[in-house]
């Protein structure tokens, strides 16, 4: 199995040190909470308890937008408040309310700490990415963000001369796939709770990923910086601006995945 200690290199992790949008959102919410209820508490406004919630997600909305939120994140922000005091109306444990938040958090880890949601690759993909697997008996392989452990499982089956890692941050899914993997009993596959930017990508042959448009740039900048001439990058769907592919394949999907493929 490859080594897999950290590179020393502190540009090696570039992700670190932003700020999360999760953070920013929740920000903006309590600071426009803040000015709305304060400034109506301290003029003796009459005012109703949804115009009330409309005004702090519309503020929060606004403020997010301009301390750098994605645009998607404005109808969030405006419903956030209402939809919350909606759900508190409604005759529920709170425990509930805390297990459910406790999940989500657990199973979409990274979408708060590296903007990268859970995206899970299809057979279609796997069969593809099969076929771009050099042709060589010790061929490593590597998922960044490997999920629940449905790649490596199916290229390690196919390919039982190679040896296959996933990394993986989230807990959910990573303990998820540690019983699965468990499960098939492949002795050239494994998976480690780590972040991708704590991994040498000198150790691999082909580097796959399924994240977001986010990491995207700093990630490619990494895998030029460490990879070996001749070995493959793979971007499942995100494209590095700047930087074409050296191959795109487009699959017969539902989702007409693209496959960007570039050489180092």
């Amino acid at each position: 199995m490859p080594d897999l200690t950290p590179p020393s290199d502190p540009a090696a992790r570039p992700m670190e040190g932003q700020r999360p949008p999760l953070i920013t959102a929740l920000a903006a919410q309590v600071i426009s909470a803040a000015v709305v209820f304060g400034v109506t508490a301290g003029t003796g406004m009459h005012v109703g308890l949804v115009v009330l919630l409309v005004l702090q997600g519309t503020g929060a909305a606004a403020l997010g937008l301009w301390l750098g939120l994605a645009r998607w994140w404005l109808p969030l922000q405006l419903l956030a408040p209402p939809a919350v005091w909606g759900a508190l109306q409604l005759p529920i444990p709170p425990w509930i309310y805390l297990a459910v938040f406790a999940g989500l958090v657990l199973v979409y880890w990274n979408s708060a700490g590296e903007r990268v949601p859970l995206y899970l690759t299809n057979r279609k993909t796997w069969a593809a990415l099969e076929k771009l697997l050099p042709d060589k008996p010790d061929l490593t392989f590597a998922d960044l963000g490997s999920g629940l452990g449905g790649v490596l499982l199916f290229l390690a089956t196919q390919r039982s001369e190679g040896t296959f890692i996933g990394l993986e941050s989230a807990p959910i899914p990573y303990l998820l796939s540690r019983v699965r993997l468990s499960l098939a009993r492949r002795t050239n596959l494994r998976i480690f709770m780590r972040s991708l930017w704590m991994v040498d990508l000198a150790r691999f042959d082909v580097v796959y990923c399924f994240l977001s448009p986010a990491p995207m740039p700093p990630l490619f900048d990494k895998a030029k910086a460490e990879m070996r001439p001749g070995a493959l990058f793979i971007s499942n769907s995100f494209e590095v601006p700047g930087h074409p592919a050296d191959r795109v394949i487009e699959l017969d999907d539902g989702r007409r995945t693209r496959l960007h493929v570039w050489q180092m």
